[in-house]
């Protein structure tokens, strides 16, 4: 059961030619052509995940859309007027609704001039209904602003400056999926459903207008609006000058909602939010938008949603994640984790070496939130070690003398009564709970379950008499197929951990299966690539133990770690095709955008580029910067098989790829790739580890 729970990643993919039907509904004179205009606006200037969103509330309208077309408008004023006459009936009850029908009768003059100022009616309401009157106002001009153009672009600034809400579209009683441990360190098998509550619009102060928390009066606002606050810490070698500044928001699935103020004399960040979804983001910019460093929490982490004011806790503004961690030998015995002598580290397959430290230390800047490369590193006799790793989360990376490798084929020998022969490749790795070792743990290689795992005793002796790890929690796998692999810990067939691990010829893959009890819930939505409508597919995820349907979003839960993952997505029907995805277990959101086979293949015609079945197809999607894309060490690759496209699929051009589009590789050979994007104005790198198999197609998402 645990191989074949792999090979639903490494599987083919059968892909089917299907047809694409378009309707488009003719019934009503006067308002289908403004519902179609709406719709081609948001798809061709929002991008996906907020054309979902607005695709989901349009369709909560669809009743209130038959209502009106079934209004019989008169013939006079049709001939007349640019619009019916019912229409102008619904412009006057938003006016109306301002006041009580008594006072507007009485307050109304007794006769309308031209020169009347239409505003006039402003000046009676009250402050709430001002505020919710320019609240509305505000979310106009965010979402009638040029979506196409990056989200931190200076436009975008001016406009959430001005308004500072909002809103976004929650799906209702999604599914949770949990996957874990529990608090005696027993994984949990369990799925249980769940529903998510959404927190109370409508919350009001008190009836005093106290706020229990502050015993302060509170100012009037529109209802459901929160004030979170809390303390600012900037850290790391970071420092503010007249060319920084500090802009903290929410963000939601990665739009951007509301924008708060800082106090640096205080030390202290204030933001209304209108929901508590998403993050709170806090970021040092400076004057040409390079984000410096950056600091966030999840408000689902605040303690009291009931309140109108929340204590928020304290946001570190740390410098901006890159590659960086500790190498050191597996053998040393100083305490300051000394790396060996001439070693050498190197990322993104060669493009940069590093020398360590002292101290071991080493690290590549210049890399964005959520990439990912394999680590090399290696020294004079020693074995080289490779580990998969995640920018912004600290490595330590052990390098295993040659001779400790080889004493230890020579045990098994032994043991086995077998030989190896040949360079070593070797897989080892230690199980542990939020930092501590666990016992008891049985270990597989998913994509080859006739290895044979070889466990430590307390003298870090293999020992044949132990069938799962000791009180050391190590592990390892001798003479592995070199490739791409998965390793699985499990405790009474429950999944602990997971560990994707790169075997290569004289080199010791890292793969330390780590596994925490905290878990977040995480959004997860699958959805067209281009038109934003939600999909029906079945999901697996290494994550969790067992796959799963969703019909377009639903709600995850995932452990709280900084962990390279894989994710496969088969949507419903043959217009979309399967695609492998990769995502992270501490992403804040998981996006699945899925594509028409359609689309892949007609663009492949029209360029005629070769079909070449040994070969897999990579598409990726840029939202924040116009970029360009290699896969590295690859320079051979045709540029030919490269396409490039807008944010509608359409293809481009001038050989480079702009923000909210993406790209297409075709013909990608079968190998462990690293598919790297170079954002044109941060020149920061976006990088991805993937493996491509024949016949297969990835989906990749390139954003901060």
């Amino acid at each position: 059961m645990q191989g074949m729970r792999l090979k639903r990643f490494i599987l083919p993919l059968l892909v089917l030619a299907g047809s694409l039907y378009w309707s488009s509904p003719t019934g009503g004179l006067k308002f289908i052509p403004i519902y179609e205009a709406l719709t081609i606006k948001a798809q061709k200037n929002s991008p996906p995940h907020i054309a979902f969103e607005e695709l989901l509330e349009s369709e909560r309208q669809l009743a209130e859309w038959s209502r009106i077309e079934k209004v019989k408008p008169l013939n006079l004023a049709a001939e007349k007027s640019t619009a019916p006459l019912f229409a102008k009936r619904v412009e006057i009850a938003e006016m109306v609704i301002q006041k009580t029908p008594e006072r507007f009768v009485a307050e109304a003059p007794s006769t309308t001039t031209v020169d009347a100022d239409p505003t006039a009616w402003m000046n009676d309401l009250s402050p709430a209904q001002a505020k919710r009157l320019q609240a509305a106002q505000s979310r106009s001009e965010v979402m009638g602003q040029d979506w196409s153009q990056p989200t931190w672009s200076d436009m975008a600034k001016e406009v959430l400056e001005k308004s500072g809400v909002m809103t976004a579209t929650t799906s209702s009683n999604p599914r949770v999926y949990v996957a874990g441990v529990d608090a005696s360190g027993k994984a949990n098998t369990k799925i249980p459903q769940a529903e998510v509550r959404i927190p109370d619009r409508n919350n009001q102060p008190s009836d005093d207008g106290m706020n229990p928390s502050y015993g302060l009066v509170e100012e009037q606002r529109p209802a459901g609006i929160r004030t979170i606050s809390g303390p600012l810490e900037i850290t790391g070698g970071l420092a503010v000058t007249n060319e920084h500044h500090i802009e903290i928001r929410r963000s939601d699935e990665g739009v951007l909602k509301e924008l708060g103020k800082v106090n640096l004399v205080q030390g202290q960040y204030n933001i209304d939010v209108e929901d508590v979804t998403g993050s709170i983001i806090a970021r040092l910019v400076d004057k040409e938008g390079k984000t410096l460093g950056e600091g966030s929490f999840r408000l689902n982490r605040v303690a009291s949603i009931a309140q109108n004011r929340l204590q928020g806790p304290k946001i570190r503004i740390e410098p901006h994640p890159d590659f960086g961690g500790i190498v050191t030998s597996a053998y040393n015995p100083k305490p300051d984790d000394a790396a060996p002598a001439k070693t050498l580290v190197t990322f993104v397959k060669g493009a940069k070496e590093v020398a360590p430290k002292k101290d071991g230390a080493v690290a590549m800047d210049n890399v964005t939130k959520g990439s990912t490369t394999v680590m090399r590193a290696a020294a004079p006799s020693h074995m080289q070690t490779a580990s998969i790793v995640v920018s912004g989360q600290e490595f330590k990376t052990p390098l295993y003398p040659a001779s400790m490798i080889q004493a230890l084929q020579d045990i098994l020998s032994q043991q086995r009564q077998m030989s190896f022969e040949g360079a070593p490749t070797i897989i080892w790795g230690k199980v542990s709970l939020d930092g501590k070792t666990l016992s008891g743990i049985d270990v597989v290689v998913e994509s080859d379950p006739s290895l044979v795992p070889v466990y430590f005793n307390q003298f870090m002796l293999p020992d044949p008499s132990l069938k799962s790890t000791g009180d050391n929690g190590l592990f390892a796998f001798v003479n592995a197929e070199p490739g791409f692999h998965s390793l699985l810990a499990t405790r009474a067939e429950a999944i602990v951990g997971y560990q994707n691990v790169v075997v290569e010829e004289g080199s010791v893959a890292q793969g330390d299966i780590q596994s925490t009890m905290k878990n977040e819930a995480v959004p997860l939505r699958v959805y067209d690539a281009f038109a934003g409508d939600a999909v029906p597919a079945t999901v697996t995820m290494q994550s969790l133990q067992s796959e799963f349907e969703v019909q377009g979003a639903t709600t995850v839960t995932l452990p709280n770690l900084k962990r390279y993952g894989l994710m496969r997505v088969q949507p419903e029907g043959t217009d979309y095709v399967a695609a492998r995805y990769v995502y992270n277990d501490n992403d804040e959101y998981v996006h699945a955008p899925v594509v028409r086979w359609s689309w892949l293949s007609a663009i492949k015609g029209y360029l005629k580029i070769d079909d070449l079945p040994t070969a897999g197809v990579i598409v990726g999607f840029v939202p924040d910067e116009n970029f360009e894309v290699y896969l590295a060490a690859y320079d051979s690759f045709n540029p030919r098989q490269i396409v490039y496209f807008d944010m509608q699929g359409r293809i481009l051009q001038n050989g480079k790829g702009i923000a909210g589009g993406g790209f297409i590789l075709y013909n990608v050979p079968e190998d462990i790739h690293e598919v790297v994007v170079v954002g044109e104005r941060t020149q920061k790198i976006y990088s991805r580890v993937l493996p491509v198999d024949p016949n297969t197609l990835s989906v990749l998402s390139f954003r901060e």
